[in-house]
């Protein structure tokens, strides 16, 4: 197989890994009920930084500290905070379902900043599938919202606000990852520290032993769980911005919006309609599509390629 082509296919299947573990993770981040986002967060990027060091020790052999990436490094850290703790605060405040119909706007975002600040055009089939994309998730969640599953009072608003916020900022890290060029650990590891501090900051106070003690089992349990799959998204995810555009890497993690709903549905007891299947299959469609799309237009690249040189060592005097 062509490197690229491998590569390409590579990216996808390490993005959709991504997107179906930051599912399971907003899962449980949900399940943790009223445990405060920073006490959460704080419990992953502790056993974040702990894996990082872990695995780089046995296998990567990375140095952490690369010279002249340590400010984009700490500001992808910093982005990633704002982006974990307004995604997490909303799936306390607002449905998943609800939720992920801002987050599914992350492609639109990262294609602007690709634009802008990697000179990246878009390809006009990512396009089309961002915009079918988008119709699913309005579809997907338009029987939640139109009933009002949850009442739209001031936390209401602030549910949507965060998570608003969160998805600006997670498209600002795609394109962040993008342009490092390091080691996939590194994004990973500096996530973890920044996470870390900036939780013990906002949440020093209410982190007392006697807190501590009153949370459940299974609620760290739950926490635990969040960790993993989040971490374990952060390193597929990372992998896959490293052998696919960000645009095409923000629009298939839209999977995850089809395993939210089915949680909305299964655990949560959320309704569903005829429009929320036909949002559905429009998302995987649409996901699915551009996934093939990317991958014959580099197939036919590699093709195109492929005929030119066999056409110019045919040419008199070529031949061996």
């Amino acid at each position: 197989m062509d490197p690229s082509l491998k590569s390409k296919v590579l990216g996808l299947l390490y993005t959709g890994t991504s997107g179906g573990c930051f599912a399971c993770a907003s899962l449980f981040v949900k399940l943790c009920g009223d445990v405060p986002i920073p006490l959460i967060i704080l419990v992953r990027s502790l056993l974040q930084i702990f894996t990082c060091l872990v695995l780089n020790r046995v296998s990567w052999r990375q140095t952490l500290h690369p010279k002249g990436k340590l400010t984009m490094l700490f500001a992808f850290g910093i982005l990633g905070f704002v982006t974990v703790y307004g995604v997490y605060l909303s799936f306390q405040t607002i449905s998943l379902g609800e939720a992920t119909v801002i987050i599914s706007t992350c492609p639109i975002f990262v294609a602007v900043m690709e634009r802008m600040f990697l000179g990246v055009a878009v390809p006009v089939p990512t396009t089309v599938s961002g915009l079918v994309c988008s119709v699913g998730v309005i579809l997907l969640t338009h029987s939640g919202l139109a009933e009002g599953d949850t009442v739209r009072d001031g936390v209401y608003g602030v549910g949507f606000a965060v998570v608003t916020l969160g998805t600006v900022t997670q498209a600002a890290t795609f394109i962040l990852v993008r342009q490092m060029e390091v080691h996939f650990v590194l994004p990973v590891f500096y996530l973890g520290l920044s996470n870390s501090a900036l939780s013990v900051v906002i949440a020093g106070a209410q982190l007392t032993p006697q807190f501590l003690q009153d949370t459940s089992p299974l609620q760290w349990a739950w926490m635990i769980l969040v960790s993993a799959f989040a971490i374990t998204g952060s390193f597929t995810l990372n992998v896959g911005l490293q052998h696919e555009q960000a645009a095409m890497v923000a629009l298939i993690r839209n999977v995850d919006i089809v395993i939210a709903y089915v949680f909305d549905v299964l655990i949560f007891r959320h309704s569903f309609s005829a429009l929320s299947l036909l949002g559905g299959g429009l998302v995987v469609i649409a996901t699915i599509g551009s996934g093939l799309a990317s991958l014959l237009h580099q197939a036919g690249n590699y093709k195109k390629v492929g005929s030119e040189l066999s056409d110019e060592y045919s040419e008199p005097g070529l031949s061996a």
